[in-house]
């Protein structure tokens, strides 16, 4: 009898919390989609702070405020200096946003591993600001790298759509999240400064992240 009435109360205090506020660290791989055939895909970081919200087990909703860096590398001439061929992947342009993610969530209703796993994916949209963007040539000799501003040469708003997919592990101190997480910039990248072949793309990342929620 005392086991009977105790279940029901341990399945309750599972966390099936419906407001949860947590974080997220991102390590992506970020580029410009378009015709731009001289660059290269750059490792970008960033990372947010966000809530959850579950009406319903399986459903969610979550928004956030963070940071995102962004942007590509330029595939240099090789014109032998320093040596043949290490200064064609030195230049890159890091582009700075401000992000503010807003997503619909959804879970496998039940845990999937071990009664503590669960999958998750959210799909949504990450208005942007780009309040910073520069022109970065890798010095790895002494350090002293050459950086440069060329904020005006790139539009400082978007819309990426952003989607994301991975297992959510209830740890007893919080939620775990790992994901594989793919964003999809919806705006011209590229202003007509600084610009002289006319290059159009759209921002792009593929990656994974993992966060906690609590």
């Amino acid at each position: 009898m005392a086991n009977a009435q105790t279940q029901p109360e341990q399945k309750a205090g599972q966390k099936e919390d419906k407001l949860r506020f947590g974080f997220t660290f991102f390590n992506v791989w970020s580029t410009v989609k378009g015709n731009t055939p001289e660059i290269f895909t750059k490792p970008s970081l960033g990372g947010n702070l966000k809530m959850e919200y579950y009406p319903l087990d399986f459903l969610g909703i979550t928004a956030g405020v963070g940071y995102q860096q962004r942007g590509f590398g330029l595939t240099l001439p090789d014109t032998g200096f320093v040596a043949p061929s290490l200064n064609t992947y030195r230049n890159r342009i890091r582009t700075n946003n401000v992000e503010f993610p807003i997503g619909i969530i959804l879970k496998t209703p039940k845990p999937i591993a071990g009664g503590s796993t669960w999958l998750m994916a959210t799909i949504g949209v990450s208005p942007l600001y780009m309040f910073e963007a520069n022109d970065v040539y890798l010095s790895v000799e002494d350090g002293f790298h050459i950086v440069k501003d060329v904020t005006s040469s790139f539009n400082q708003s978007d819309m990426p759509i952003f989607v994301s997919i991975g297992p959510e592990i209830d740890t007893s101190a919080g939620f775990l999240q790992v994901q594989f997480i793919g964003s999809f910039g919806t705006s011209e990248v590229f202003t007509g400064i600084n610009n002289p072949n006319g290059y159009t793309g759209k921002n792009r990342f593929l990656g994974f992240s993992i966060g906690c929620t609590f």
